[in-house]
């Protein structure tokens, strides 16, 4: 599938379901907020296209303090654990923490929505999962062995909430 295709077939998605976002042509890149349900509030999702896949980046606005990254780490290798469909990242110069999917458009005539649809809820979903762990760990106020057991403390497959986009 090429390019300009994902990208009409993107943003056909996000205009159907009433969401706001910018478009950088020059990058080829979407991007936008979304509201989610655990302490941290809001996530920012950017959509990387290129030539027969996109790549959804969203991240966290809570950064990993230098002085708990191995905290993080065992809460993000133990969050990351089993995932079918994206991980979490940390980027241990910064403390940055984002959740990536990878979308493979090869050979594709159509990109169906309900694709894109998940390949940005998913994201969402795993921060209302695990975003109050983030929160307790950014602030010292626990560790990660107690946070992966009170985020996996319901292991039932839920449906991916239904994003609630920001307004900008």
């Amino acid at each position: 599938m090429e390019k300009q295709a994902i990208i009409d077939a993107i943003r056909d998605c996000l205009d159907n379901n009433d969401w706001n976002y910018e478009y950088d042509a020059e990058h080829s890149v979407i991007h936008f907020g979304i509201r989610i349900r655990s302490k941290i509030k809001n996530v920012k999702i950017i959509i990387d296209v290129s030539d027969n896949f996109y790549v959804v980046y969203t991240y966290s606005p809570i950064n990993a303090d230098p002085n708990d990254l191995n905290e993080i780490l065992r809460y993000l290798t133990q969050a990351n654990y089993g995932l079918r469909n994206g991980n979490f990242e940390l980027d241990v110069n910064d403390g940055e923490i984002r959740y990536k999917v990878f979308v493979n458009c090869n050979n594709l005539e159509t990109l169906p929505e309900r694709v894109i649809l998940d390949s940005v809820c998913i994201p969402c979903h795993m921060f209302d999962r695990y975003g109050n762990g983030f929160a307790a760990l950014a602030m010292g106020f626990s560790d990660a062995k107690t946070e992966i057991e009170k985020a996996e403390k319901d292991t039932e497959p839920t449906n991916p909430p239904q994003a609630d986009p920001e307004e900008d």
